[in-house]
C-alpha cells in the first residue's frame, strides 16, 4: 500500500512572523506548508502547487485577501479557504464568507488547537464534497450508459424483429419457389411437410401430398426402416438415387440428400430431405458416355471404341484361327473441298461418306471415323485361309472405292471424291503379338503408300512399308536437332541468261547428317512440313540467305535476285510478314534483291489472304515468283489478281520438250502467257543444248539447271560471282 500523502497548506500573509508560526505549528502535525508574502504571490503559488487548503490574511498590499479568495474560488471551488486576519470587523468576516471563505479566525491565534480543528474540519468537508461530486458524476454516467444500453437493446430488438420477419418472408419465398423439393417425413412414412415444387416433378399439388404416406410418390422407399437405420448410423445421406412416381405412374429419376433428426416423445424422429429431378443429368451422362465412344458428326464409333472392338477381334481370330482385316480410308483432296466450299459442305460430305460405308455392312463389322477425313472399316472373320481372307478384303476395298467415287450431290454442289485405302490383315500368325494399335498403324502406313502411289488406290501393308515408316520417324527425330547442331547449310544454284551471265540464284537447303551423310531434301522437307519443323527451318533459311546477301554486297559482288522458297505452312503464319521485315531489319539485306518463291497450290489456297500478304511483301520491294508453274491448278483470273513478278517453268516440262509435243506446247503457252501478263520467266532443270535453244527460241530469257551449274556451297558461289559467269 502506498504511504498516505500529507495535505499541502498554502499560507498567504504579509507578516513573516505569522507565516513562520503557522508553518512550525502545522509541520508538527505532518502538514506540508508553502508560504506567500502577498496576495499576488499567493495566487501564483496556488496556480502552480494546487494546495489542499489555503490560510489567507485579508489586509495585504497589492492584492487584498477578498480578491485572492474570489480568484481561488473561481479557479477551484472545492478548495477550502480559512481567513486568518488581524481585523475583527464583523463586516470583513461576512464579506470573506460571502466571497467563499469557509471559516474566519482572528490573529494572533491564541488557541492553536482551534486552528487545527478548523483545518481538519475543512479538509474533511472538502473530501466529502469531492467524493460526492465524483459519485454524482459516476451516477450520471451510469444512468446515461444504462439508458444508452437500454435504447440500443430496444433498437436491436426492433431490428431483430424486422430481420426475423424478413427472414420468415425470405424462407417462405424460397420454400414456395424451390426448384428442388424439400420434405419432412416421420418414421411411419407420413409426409408432414413438402414444398410446392413437388408439383413440377410429380404433377401433384402440395396439399395432395401432405399427411399422405411416402408410398404414394416413392414406391421404392417402402423399406423405410433400412433408410432410417442408415441415417441413424451416418446422420446424413448424399445422392441417394431413387425413382419418384408421378400422377401418370411415370418413374422420374431423382437424387435424395437427407438428414436424420431425433425428436421428442410427442413429435418423434423424422427425416428432412431435399429431392432433385436428375432426368437432365442422366441424359447428359448418357450423352457424355456416347461422346466418349462415338464421333459427334457422323455418330460412328470413334478410335476408342474401334480399338476396343479390334482387340476383341484379334483375340477371337487367334483363338479360332481365322483372319480379319483393317481398311484405313482417307479422302483424296478433301481439304480443297473444305477450303473452297466451306466446312458445312465438307461436314455434309463426311456424313454422306459414313452413310455409304454403313451400307452392306455385316453385323460383326465396324465402321469408324478417326477424325478429319479418315475412316476405318474393321472386317471380322474373313475365313481361315489367309489368301482367301486377303482377297475378300481386297474385294470389299474395291467395292468401297467404286461406291465413293460415284457422283455426290451435296448442298447443291456436284462433288467427285476418291479414297486412298490401306489394308492390314490380322493376325500376322497364331503366335503373333500385334496389338490393336499396331494393326491400325499398319493400315495407316499402307494408306500413305496408296497416296504416294497416286491416290485413288488400294495398298496392302507390307513389313517394308513399316520399315519406311520407322525410318521416317527416325529422320523426324534427327531433324528436330539438326538446326541446333549446325547440320543444315545453304547451297545456291545460279540463274543465268543464255550467255551464262549470273543474274540471280535460288537458295536450296542441305542437311548433312554426321552419320548418314547428305539426306535428300525430297526426304526431309515433306517430313518438316508435316510436323511443323518447317517453321523454324524456314525462318533459319530466310535469315541465313539474307545474311549471305548482305555479305556479298559488302564484298562488292553483284546479285540482282536471290530466291528463297517459302513453304505453305510458313506462308500461312499470321506473323509471316512481320517475321520477314524483322529479318530484313536484323540482317540489313536489301529487300529489292530478295525474292520469295511460292508454290502454285499455295497461292490459290485462301486467295484473299494470299493476295493481302503478297501485296505487303511487294511494298517492301521483294520480288515474288510462282515455283513449278504448270503442275497445279492456277487459273488465269487468279494470276491476273496476284502481284507476281516471275513464273518458273517446272523442270518436268523442260525435260520432255524434245520428245513430248504436249510438254513443248505447255512450255510455249506458259512463256506466251507470261509475256502477255508482263511477267519474267525462268525455266528450271535446263540440262541440254536443245532445251536451251528451244526455250530461247520461244522467248524465255532466264535459265536454271545443270547445263550452267549445279547447286553449290557459298564459297564456290562467291567465286562464280567474282567471274560473273557459270562454268557450265
Amino acid at each position: 500500500m502506498e504511504p498516505r500523502k500529507s495535505p499541502t497548506i498554502l499560507t498567504i500573509d504579509d507578516e513573516e512572523n505569522i507565516r513562520d508560526g503557522l508553518r512550525m505549528f502545522l509541520e508538527d502535525y505532518d502538514y506540508r506548508v508553502i508560504e506567500a508574502r502577498n496576495g499576488q504571490e499567493g495566487l501564483e503559488i496556488f496556480a502552480r502547487e494546487k494546495p489542499d487548503l489555503v490560510l489567507c490574511d485579508l489586509r495585504m498590499p497589492e492584492v487584498d485577501g477578498l480578491e485572492v479568495i474570489e480568484k481561488i474560488k473561481s479557479a477551484s471551488p472545492d478548495t477550502p479557504i480559512i481567513v486568518v486576519s488581524g481585523t475583527g470587523v464583523i463586516g470583513d468576516a461576512i464579506e470573506a464568507i460571502r466571497c467563499g471563505a469557509w471559516n474566519y479566525l482572528l490573529k494572533p491565534i491564541q488557541d492553536m488547537p482551534v486552528l487545527l480543528h478548523a483545518i481538519n474540519q475543512a479538509l474533511e468537508r472538502s473530501r466529502l464534497i469531492i467524493e460526492n461530486r465524483v459519485y454524482q458524476e459516476h451516477l450520471e454516467e451510469e444512468v446515461t450508459r444504462r439508458t444508452h444500453a437500454l435504447q440500443k437493446a430496444v433498437k436491436d430488438l426492433n431490428q431483430s424483429n424486422v430481420k426475423l420477419k424478413n427472414s420468415e418472408q425470405k424462407y417462405r419465398l424460397i420454400f414456395d419457389n424451390l426448384q428442388d423439393v424439400y420434405l419432412e417425413m416421420r418414421l411411419d412414412g407420413t409426409i408432414t411437410e413438402i414444398s410446392p415444387s413437388i408439383s413440377h416433378i410429380s404433377q401433384y399439388h402440395r396439399e395432395e401430398i401432405i399427411n399422405q404416406n411416402i408410398d404414394k410418390i416413392f414406391p421404392s422407399l417402402r423399406d423405410r426402416e433400412r433408410l432410417f437405420d442408415r441415417l441413424r448410423a451416418d446422420n446424413k445421406i448424399y445422392d441417394y438415387e431413387l425413382h419418384l412416381q408421378d400422377k401418370d405412374a411415370t418413374l422420374i429419376p431423382c437424387s435424395l440428400n437427407a438428414s436424420y433428426q431425433q425428436g421428442s416423445e410427442q413429435t418423434g424422429d423424422k427425416l428432412c430431405a431435399t429431392l432433385r429431378d436428375v432426368t437432365d443429368r442422366k441424359l447428359a451422362e448418357a450423352k457424355i458416355q456416347h461422346l466418349a465412344f462415338y464421333d459427334a458428326l457422323t455418330e460412328l464409333p470413334n478410335r476408342r471404341l474401334l480399338l476396343d472392338r479390334l482387340e476383341q477381334n484379334i483375340s477371337r481370330a487367334r483363338r479360332y484361327g481365322h483372319y480379319g482385316a483393317m481398311l484405313f480410308l482417307d479422302l483424296d483432296r478433301f481439304k480443297n473441298i473444305n477450303d473452297s466450299l466451306g466446312h458445312p459442305v465438307g461436314d455434309s460430305l463426311l456424313k454422306a461418306v459414313s452413310a455409304q460405308l454403313l451400307k452392306d455392312l455385316r453385323s460383326d463389322d465396324t465402321v469408324s471415323r478417326l477424325g478429319g477425313d479418315e475412316f476405318v472399316m474393321l472386317l471380322s472373320d474373313l475365313g481361315n485361309d489367309p489368301t482367301v481372307a486377303a482377297a475378300r478384303a481386297q474385294q470389299k476395298a474395291e467395292h468401297i472405292k467404286v461406291k465413293l467415287s460415284e457422283k455426290n450431290m451435296i448442298d447443291g454442289h456436284e462433288l467427285h471424291i476418291t479414297p486412298s485405302i490401306g489394308v492390314a490383315m490380322f493376325p500376322a500368325g497364331k503366335n503373333s503379338q500385334e496389338t490393336g494399335d499396331d494393326i491400325l498403324r499398319y493400315a495407316d502406313t499402307a494408306m500413305y503408300r496408296a497416296k504416294d502411289d497416286g491416290r485413288d488406290t488400294i495398298r496392302f501393308f507390307l513389313p517394308s512399308m513399316q520399315a519406311a515408316a520407322d525410318n521416317r520417324l527416325a529422320i523426324e527425330k534427327e531433324l528436330r536437332h539438326a538446326l541446333d547442331r549446325g547440320e543444315l547449310s545453304l547451297n545456291f544454284q545460279p540463274q543465268v541468261n543464255s550467255r551464262g551471265t549470273i543474274l540471280g540464284a535460288e537458295t536450296l537447303v542441305r542437311w548433312k547428317h554426321p552419320e548418314k551423310g547428305y539426306i535428300s531434301p525430297a526426304t526431309f522437307i515433306p517430313i518438316a512440313e508435316a510436323t511443323g519443323l518447317i517453321l523454324p527451318i524456314g525462318e533459319w533459311v530466310l535469315q541465313t540467305a539474307c545474311e549471305h546477301l548482305k555479305d556479298w554486297n559488302n564484298q562488292g559482288l553483284s546479285v540482282h535476285h536471290l530466291a528463297v522458297n517459302v513453304s505453305p505452312r510458313q506462308f500461312r503464319q499470321p506473323n509471316f510478314i512481320s517475321q520477314v521485315q524483322t529479318i530484313l531489319d536484323k540482317t540489313g539485306a536489301d529487300p529489292r534483291q530478295l525474292g520469295l518463291e511460292l508454290t502454285e497450290g499455295m497461292v490459290i489456297d485462301n486467295i484473299l489472304d494470299t493476295i493481302e500478304k503478297m501485296e505487303a511483301l511487294k511494298k517492301m520491294g521483294i520480288e515474288l515468283s510462282i515455283d513449278d508453274f504448270g503442275t497445279g491448278y492456277s487459273s488465269l483470273t487468279y494470276l491476273k489478281k496476284m502481284p507476281l513478278d516471275i513464273l518458273k517453268i517446272d523442270q518436268s516440262f523442260v525435260h520432255d520438250i524434245e520428245t513430248d509435243s504436249n510438254d513443248a506446247a505447255i512450255v510455249d503457252t506458259i512463256i506466251s502467257m507470261a509475256t502477255h501478263l508482263d511477267l519474267k520467266v525462268i525455266a528450271e532443270g535446263v540440262e541440254t543444248k536443245y532445251e536451251l535453244e528451244f526455250l530461247e527460241g520461244k522467248g524465255c530469257p532466264l535459265f536454271q539447271g545443270y547445263l550452267f551449274s549445279k547447286p553449290v556451297a557459298n564459297e564456290t558461289f562467291v567465286e562464280l560471282l567474282k567471274t560473273g559467269k557459270t562454268q557450265g
